[in-house]
């Protein structure tokens, strides 16, 4: 068999599992959570010329919710169906690469600090927190916000009236307080500026459509409110690796606050296995609290005691976990959270 031969049959291998992967997503993901890019996502799985063009990326170059966001970042109107986004896609696809190549999934849903507020709680006051994956460093600002829990004994408020509100549904655990924040820092691969209108922009465009297109309001306005927050107040976030680079933001907060604080919301799964250990050591060998709040695949010793506990998660659930022992079930983007008995 020729070289152009083989290189062709390998194209063609790597082509079929880019569409497999975006078949999956429309399925697992894009059917429950945006029909719109369930939509596109088929559209693109079965488009050969855009296969061609996604197979050369990397593995996280090729993520869809990556994909879909620089389509729309490119200015793919999100309200059209794949039969009439497609041509624009085709035109726009130079711009959509490059965006791609430069840019990362970086969501920060500010109602997962109402999911995490009851494990900082929980911990000897007051926290010093470092996060990594921390993105434009929206979530290092939970003094900020004030929230209300929906419990079974009514509604309980935390935090100043008069911020902005974070909602959630509460079950189980101790009553919510707000735990005291002395000093935080991020560290994120990528790190976006509040004053970028271009970074606030992109972190828009990975808030995912609802129906057909329509765009998710009361995310959106969650953002707008913890973008002028980070303006005022200024989140610091460095550049850095999680793997290298944690424990030179712990060793910074050392000394400022009772307990030093590692959390990250929905990271480890964009970090691969090697990665994902290689983080897993450092946190077990240091002295800082480490809270991971990420899907339920992706820390194998946080799985293997929850399912212990009979805690019966939806696959879609995320752990909040505490030095990688389950504290609670929660939703992914912070609609509410379930306090383990423990």
């Amino acid at each position: 068999m020729c070289a152009s031969s083989v290189r062709s049959v390998e194209d063609e291998t790597a082509e079929s599992a880019v569409a497999a992967r975006w078949l999956r997503f429309a399925e697992v993901e894009g059917d429950l959570r945006s029909p719109r890019y369930a939509d596109w996502a088929r559209g693109l799985a079965a488009d050969d010329a855009l296969l061609a063009r996604l197979a050369p990326l990397t593995r996280i170059e090729q993520q869809p919710n990556l994909v879909l966001s620089a389509m729309r970042f490119a200015g793919v109107d999100p309200l059209l169906p794949w039969r009439e986004a497609q041509a624009v896609v085709h035109e726009r696809w130079d711009a959509i690469e490059a965006c791609v190549r430069s840019r990362r999934t970086q969501t920060n849903e500010a109602r997962r600090l109402a999911t995490l507020l009851p494990a900082f709680a929980s911990l000897p006051q007051p926290i010093a927190i470092v996060e990594v994956g921390a993105s434009m460093g929206l979530c290092l600002q939970p003094t900020h916000w004030s929230y209300a829990f929906a419990t079974s004994a009514g509604e309980r408020l935390v935090g100043d009236p008069s911020a902005s509100r974070l909602t959630t549904r509460l079950a189980g655990g101790a009553e919510p307080r707000m735990p005291d924040v002395t000093w935080s820092a991020g560290l994120d691969l990528h790190p976006l500026s509040a004053a970028s209108d271009d970074d606030v922009r992109w972190l828009e465009t990975l808030i995912w459509p609802v129906g057909d297109g329509e765009p998710d309001r009361g995310r959106l306005e969650r953002l707008h409110a913890a973008v002028a927050i980070a303006r005022e107040h200024g989140p610091v976030v460095h550049e850095g690796d999680l793997v290298h680079d944690t424990s030179t933001l712990v060793e910074a907060a050392r000394g400022r606050a009772a307990t030093t604080v590692v959390f990250h919301t929905a990271v480890l799964a964009y970090v691969d296995a090697a990665g994902r250990e290689a983080f897993a050591r450092t946190m077990r060998d240091g002295d800082a609290v480490w809270i991971s709040n990420e899907g339920l695949g992706v820390l194998p010793a946080v799985r293997e005691q929850l399912d212990a506990l009979d805690a019966r998660p939806d696959a879609a659930d995320f752990c909040v976990a505490i030095d990688e022992h389950p504290f609670a079930l929660a939703d992914a983007h912070g609609r509410w959270v379930r306090v383990l008995e423990r």
